[in-house]
């Protein structure tokens, strides 16, 4: 009993601390938007807006290469198609791919810094030599819906499993033991007794079994449980076949190096994008922010590093090491953080990814509560502050010609 009004009291000081201030931030739509800053018209408002607008870069490639590529990829759904632009040169010798979207909801501000390169950086590339590829949203329906998921509830960057004949399904035991933390097999009633309910349950959750385990159990990715959250699937999903072919293709073409940036949002500082390495790279996190020449480097040394299965960009080297072990590779992500770090930023990101898989799987008939569960979702992942996406498509330009600098890949002086 006393155990039970002890998990009461905390949550109501939880409450009265995190939960109203979030429901009253929820309440005013569209705060703090500052849509006259400089950024603010490379980010989208809708999946058409961003389709309509990439599928325009292709006259505005054509006048750089000539031979420019426009393809469609089906992936079973109507209307909804992987988009991609190729641009080739008459040397095949460097090959710059941007891909957004894995994450669909994640794809606007993909789409953003995909505007970004296309307005200030195009010019910056030899094109004699150097070759462009964009994949506008490998995750269409997750984008379409701001959801992270595809549309089987499959996260796609724990998908990209190199041979799902030797794959562990059981690998994340800790995932079974909290099960019923991350999946509430409920409706979300009224704001307040929703959010009371997380903060108790996480209290319990992590007095039983610890952080460390609710950390590791969400991150790295489950394979038993479909209605779950950061579920990878059971074989390839069809978006990840369509980019495991595109991978095979560049390093089976006669492009000897190959750079590939896949953008996502929701780790690390608000106002940093962080380079998050492979870990294929060798280089220490001072080392490789020397060499990109940017503040930021996430390497597999660093404390804030962890590992994923599925991931993409680990994808890319296995096939590579596989299949063309001569070529120059390298692989990354581009990672902006939206609520920040510190444990209160680390908490509000468990809850609005339970919690927003709770309500899709389990609609809230509470208008209120699924607007604000929709809400704090997009923010989670697309920030509406113009200090924000200011600050995003700053750091975007400057890390990548940091890393193409690196690679050899920009006009020399």
């Amino acid at each position: 009993m006393l155990k039970k009004l002890i998990y009461v009291i905390i949550a109501v000081i939880f409450s009265w601390n995190v939960v109203i201030p979030n429901v009253m931030d929820a309440l005013a739509a569209e705060k703090d938007v500052n849509r006259n800053g400089p950024a603010a018209h490379h980010f989208p408002e809708s999946f058409e807006e961003s389709r309509e607008r990439f599928a325009g870069y292709e006259y505005q490639l054509q006048e750089i290469w000539k031979n420019t590529e426009s393809v469609s990829y089906s992936i079973g759904l109507e209307n909804l198609t992987i988009d991609m632009l190729k641009a080739e040169p008459e040397e095949k010798k460097n090959l710059l791919i941007l891909s957004s979207g894995t994450h669909g909801i994640e794809g606007y501000t993909g789409s953003a810094m995909q505007n970004v390169f296309m307005e200030n950086m195009l010019n910056q590339l030899p094109s004699e030599n150097t070759g462009v590829w964009l994949i506008h949203s490998i995750n269409p329906w997750g984008m379409k819906n701001f959801r992270r998921y595809n549309e089987n509830n499959v996260d796609l960057n724990r998908n990209f499993i190199h041979n799902w004949e030797d794959h562990d399904y059981d690998m994340n035991t800790y995932y079974t033991e909290l099960k019923s933390f991350f999946q509430p097999e409920k409706h979300a009633k009224n704001p307040a007794n929703h959010d009371a309910a997380f903060f108790a349950s996480l209290i319990q959750t992590a007095a039983s079994h610890g952080t460390a385990k609710i950390e590791t159990a969400l991150l790295s990715g489950q394979y038993t449980n479909p209605e779950g959250v950061y579920f990878g699937g059971t074989e390839d999903e069809p978006s990840t076949k369509l980019v495991k072919d595109i991978m095979e293709e560049a390093l089976n073409s006669e492009y000897e190096n190959i750079v590939h940036i896949d953008i996502h949002t929701g780790y690390g500082p608000r106002y940093q994008m962080s380079i998050f390495s492979s870990i294929e790279e060798t280089m220490t996190q001072n080392e490789a922010e020397k060499a990109y020449n940017y503040p930021l480097v996430f390497t597999p040394e660093t404390e804030e590093y962890y590992v994923t299965t599925g991931d993409i960009t680990e994808y890319f080297y296995k096939l590579k090491n596989r299949i063309s072990p001569e070529k120059s590779l390298y692989s990354t992500t581009f990672e902006f953080g939206t609520l920040g770090e510190g444990t209160a930023a680390s908490i509000q990101s468990l809850k609005r990814t339970v919690e927003e898989n709770q309500n899709f799987q389990y609609p809230s008939q509470n208008h209120l509560a699924d607007s604000i569960i929709k809400r704090r979702y997009k923010e989670l992942f697309y920030p509406a502050e113009g200090k924000w996406r200011d600050k995003a498509a700053e750091d975007f330009q400057s890390a990548l010609q940091g890393v193409l600098a690196h690679e050899g890949f920009l006009h020399r002086e």
